[in-house]
């Protein structure tokens, strides 16, 4: 999340009055995140979360607001996608489309207890064991943008802006990652993109999951490595194997690991950290090029991160 689109607290209250949630009070921009527009919107009602999309196409976003609504059905707490007077979730404005959903109790996280970790892990479970009625044809309609295909072009663009030493460790992991078949692996629709900042928290007690928007049809196992490399590391960038564990067993309380998953699972830890090294990177450089016109409040994550993460994942195979 994050502001790249200004939208104006005279363009808000135009936007409020084909919904019916109420008067305009104030709206502050969101600085998290990456990719999209966003904004806490406080009216006399209650409190919403503004998005406007500056990726994502009106069909992607429809699938993401039946997903959020499919999972309120299922006990999973996440935003409830608020719809205008003519019963529509998804209308646009500066030409990108904007959702209003209901802002969710809790804060975000900087560092996670395992408590904490332990509760994610649950909750993602619980996701990973749902039935939509969209995931039978998912794969078609909500592939992973950021899969294999992405990850093996971004890594040739990426070549001549990087040092030596990372394109050497780029090529490589695409090398390795060539020979890696994930086609016996669960799979169905995922988060693929739960960090700590797409959390929220009361103490110990997770209040719910937030911004969807990244959900594809993919292994379940690739977001299970996604989220242990966001929430399981120490300060030097490694595993904190007890915390692993512990996330580890509360997930499979629920949901358990097939054999293949549990071969698996070192090499999705690698691809997991890899993909977000990826995309850190590219951000990277496109922020550089930024227009005078784009708004300032914008967060860009630090690559460098990502790329230790790797490295260590990389030295526990060899170790």
């Amino acid at each position: 999340m994050s502001v790249y689109t200004s939208v104006s607290d005279r363009e808000f209250s135009e936007i409020l009055k084909s919904y019916n949630l109420g008067n305009f009070i104030s709206a502050q921009g969101i600085q998290a995140g990456i990719e999209n527009t966003n904004y806490f919107l406080t009216t006399s009602q209650g409190e919403y979360v503004f998005t406007l999309f500056e990726k994502i196409n009106q069909q992607e976003l429809g699938f993401y607001i039946s997903l959020l609504q499919e999972l309120s059905q299922a006990d999973i707490s996440c935003p409830q996608p608020q719809v205008d007077i003519n019963d529509c979730s998804i209308n646009e404005i500066k030409s990108k489309p904007f959702t209003l959903v209901s802002r969710l109790k809790g804060k975000n996280l900087t560092s996670a207890n395992i408590e904490q970790c332990k509760a994610i892990a649950i909750e993602l479970a619980k996701l990973h064991t749902l039935l939509f009625s969209a995931t039978h044809s998912a794969n078609n309609l909500l592939p992973n943008r950021r899969g294999k295909a992405w990850r093996e072009e971004t890594a040739k663009n990426l070549m001549a802006h990087v040092s030596a030493y990372e394109a050497n460790l780029i090529s490589s992991e695409i090398k390795f990652y060539q020979s890696f078949d994930d086609s016996n692996l669960p799979r169905g629709i995922i988060h693929a993109d739960l960090f700590k900042d797409n959390a929220l928290f009361e103490n110990d007690r997770l209040s719910g999951i937030i911004d969807f928007y990244d959900a594809c049809y993919d292994t379940y196992l690739y977001d299970m490595a996604i989220t242990v490399n966001a929430w399981c590391i120490d300060e030097n960038k490694k595993l904190n194997e007890p915390v692993v564990n512990a996330f580890l067993k509360s997930y499979q309380s629920i949901r358990p690991l097939t054999e293949p998953e549990a071969q698996a699972w070192p090499i999705m830890l690698r691809m997991a950290a890899m993909r977000f090294w990826l995309s850190r990177l590219e951000d990277s450089f496109s922020s550089n090029n930024l227009t005078p016109t784009q708004d300032t409040l914008t967060h860009s994550k630090n690559p460098m991160e990502y790329q230790k993460i790797l490295e260590h994942h990389i030295k526990s195979a060899v170790d």
